[in-house]
Order: C-alpha cells, then structure tokens, then sequence
C-alpha cells in the first residue's frame, strides 16, 4: 500500500461522528440525511436511530419520530428516557391512551418521578379519568404535602365530583398553608353555602374579594349561595326576604359577568335568578347568552322553554324541549314538557 493511500485511509471520518456534528450546529437536514445513510448501512445502529428521533423531536415532526422511537425501543426495550419520549410524541399526535401506556413503563421502574406523575395528570384530565387524578395527586402530596397549587386542583376536581365534604378537607389544607387564596375561600365558601351555612359562606366570599376583587368565582358562589338562601325564604313564605335575596343574587352574577362574561354557567345562573324573580323575558335573553356560549347546554335550553311556556309562547318552548331531546334523549322532563 503506498504511504499516501494509508494517509487517506486515516483521514476518513467517523460517520456518526460527523452525523453528530451536523445535529450539534443545528444542521438537522444534514444531520438526518447522515443518519439515514449510517442507518442503511446499520439498521440496527441504536445511536443513529435515537439521535435521529430527537431531530424530529426538536423539528416538531411526530410521526416520523414516532417511528424513531419505536426503533429504538425495538432494538432497546428497557430504555427508559426513550419510553417518556415517545409517550410525549404520542400526547402531540393526540393518542393519549397510548401515551399513559408509555408513561406507565416508566412508572412501573419509577413510580416515584415527580415529573412524569404530573405530566400524566395532565393526560388524565384531558381523558376526564378524574378518579385516577385524585391517586396521583395523593401519592404527589405524599412527596410534597406542603403543595399548595396541587390540593386547590385535588378540591376542584372533588367538588365537581360532588364530593364536598372531601373537597372541603382539601381546601382547608389549602388555607392551612396559605390563609390568603381566595380561590380556596370561594370555593370553600360555595360549599358551606350548599350546607345552609350562610354566614360563614358569605363571610368567605367577602374574604375572598378583598384579596382579589377580580375573582370572578367568589362572585358565582355568592350569587349561587344568595339563590339557594332564596329559595329556602319562598319556601317558608317569607316574600320580601327572598326578592331582597335574588336581587343579592343578581347583582352578584352581574358583577360576575363584567370580569368574566363568556362564561355560561353564570348566564344560565343569571336566567334562573331573573325567572325566580318574575322577568320572564330578561331571563330568556340569558338563556340564550348561555346558549351562545354553549349551544349543547341541555339545562339552558330546557329552562328557556319553561320560561317562554310561562311566557304563553307555547311553539317556541316546543321548539327548545325537541332542542333538549337532540342533545339528550334521556331528558324525561323535556319529553314529558313536549307531552
């Protein structure tokens, strides 16, 4: 061999290095194209596959890392930071059930990674699978008792479940840690409102508007809570007292509507409260705020035909009860209305 053929020979270069040089200077087409080459000569090279899946990764391109990473989990089945990867490339291409799968196998040798825990949260939530939420968050809180952030978000998820007397527990844990979060004493306040405590409900809202007057929620259970208090005069015929609470209760939604005005539940509140209180039309009008906001609100549309019934407009209240049966055929009392 002459000497200059064995000087060349040694000037050859590594082909994953220089792939690997091309992904550091952010050279990703020649990069790819690098890795591609090396991978027709090596199908199985488990660098070039991965180096190749981060590419895609960095370029937002889902599928053809999807691809990527399910090489490498081939050929490496135990590899863990692969596994998290993937399950984020899933999460972007929406197959969050095959996403939770992939976290899972990292879980199962991690069932501790605080990280992974809270983004599987998030996939739960999006899946509406509250019950395992609630797990994960006891098993977070175990690790970090002291998160603040994590028991208000442990209290929603109970209190839309129905689940006060829980919910109330976990807000106490919030204000044991922070006397000051008014999100915590609105909703706390919400729940001592449906138990009938009302002093102590409106004595939590109030706290909570002076730590925040923009906190639109302290002002949707106020007015919830001044409704049910209502209510509970009518029933005992106290007239005067329960117009004096409803009309409490309308200024609150008011109030509501102007920080927040495209959320539904306070429109369809307002029109309960307009009802309750003889304004027929006005309450239609909110209705159908919420409604536009929300047009599969069964409850909106049903309570609009009750309204427009009592209105004396009988073939537009038909017409919001076959309304309600499109979107629900379960509504009995819409059915029953039609009959």
């Amino acid at each position: 061999m002459k000497f200059s053929e064995l000087f060349r020979k040694r000037e050859q270069k590594d082909p994953l290095q220089e792939a690997e040089k091309y992904k550091l200077a952010g050279k990703y087409d020649k990069a790819l194209e690098a890795y591609r080459g090396i991978l027709e000569q090596e199908p199985r090279n488990l660098k070039a596959w991965y180096d190749k899946a981060s590419i895609h990764l960095t370029l937002e391109q889902y599928l053809p890392a999807l691809e990527a990473y399910e090489n490498v989990l081939e050929i490496d089945p135990g590899n863990m930071k692969a596994w998290h990867e993937k399950g984020f490339v899933l999460i972007n291409l929406g197959r969050l059930e095959e996403a939770l799968a992939a976290y899972d196998k990292v879980l199962d040798l991690e069932p501790q990674n605080r990280k992974l825990l809270t983004e599987k949260v998030i996939i739960l939530k999006e899946l509406k699978k509250d019950s395992e939420v609630l797990k994960i968050f006891d098993l977070l809180l175990q690790i970090e008792p002291g998160n603040v952030k994590m028991w208000f978000e442990k209290g929603s998820i109970l209190s839309d479940s129905g689940k006060d007397q829980e919910a109330l527990a976990a807000y106490n844990k919030v204000l044991q840690f922070d006397p000051a979060h008014a999100g915590a004493l609105a909703r706390k306040g919400l729940i001592m409102g449906v138990k009938k405590e009302y002093a102590e409900s409106f004595a939590l809202f109030d706290r909570a508007l002076q730590i925040d007057p923009s906190n639109w929620n302290a002002l949707y259970g106020k007015g919830k809570v001044w409704g049910y208090k209502g209510k509970d005069l009518k029933a005992i015929d106290r007239s005067y007292d329960a117009v004096k609470a409803f009309d409490n209760a309308l200024h609150a939604y008011e109030k509501a509507i102007e920080i927040n005005p495209e959320n539904a539940d306070i429109w369809y509140e307002k029109g309960i409260v307009l009802k309750e209180l003889g304004r027929g039309n006005e309450a239609v009008r909110s209705f159908d705020k919420s409604i536009e906001i929300e047009p599969e609100r069964s409850k909106a549309w049903y309570e609009k035909g009750v309204t427009l019934k009592g209105l004396g407009n009988d073939n537009e209240a038909r017409k919001c009860f076959s309304i309600v049966l499109e979107i629900d055929p379960s509504h009995t009392m819409a059915r029953h209305k039609l009959k």
